[in-house]
């Protein structure tokens, strides 16, 4: 049989508190390890709640952005919108002259009217 005497029984107990020491030590790191990794978890969900806010703002202005360059300011529209100006203006000034040209024929003196009476 295997004989203890008291130098194996005081390196067994040293071994087995230092086991023991060891066990608290790893469950005392383990559980602050786990603490961090809920801590981080929810920072990195917030950074992606941020990231998709960011996203979903910059999709609506590249729609927007795509909107105005294809709708409103391609060349096409653009040269629509502008040879539409220029008929206008052109109309507006072909009315303009007209008008003065009646208005210089008119010598601003109407003839007296006589009513007549009824018979």
């Amino acid at each position: 049989m295997l004989e203890l005497g008291p130098r194996e029984l005081v390196t067994l107990g040293t071994v087995l508190a230092g086991l023991a020491a060891t066990y608290g030590v790893l469950k005392t790191t383990i559980r602050g390890m786990i603490a961090q990794m809920e801590e981080m978890k929810a920072e990195v969900n917030k950074l992606n709640t941020r990231l998709d806010k960011v996203e979903a703002k910059q999709a609506v202005a590249i729609s927007s952005i795509d909107t105005m360059s294809n709708d409103i300011l391609s060349p096409q529209i653009l040269k629509e919108q502008s040879e539409r100006d220029g008929a206008i203006a052109t109309r507006l000034k072909d009315l303009e002259r007209d008008v003065d040209r009646l208005y210089h024929m008119h010598n601003g003196v109407h003839p007296t009217t006589v009513k007549r009476k009824k018979e």
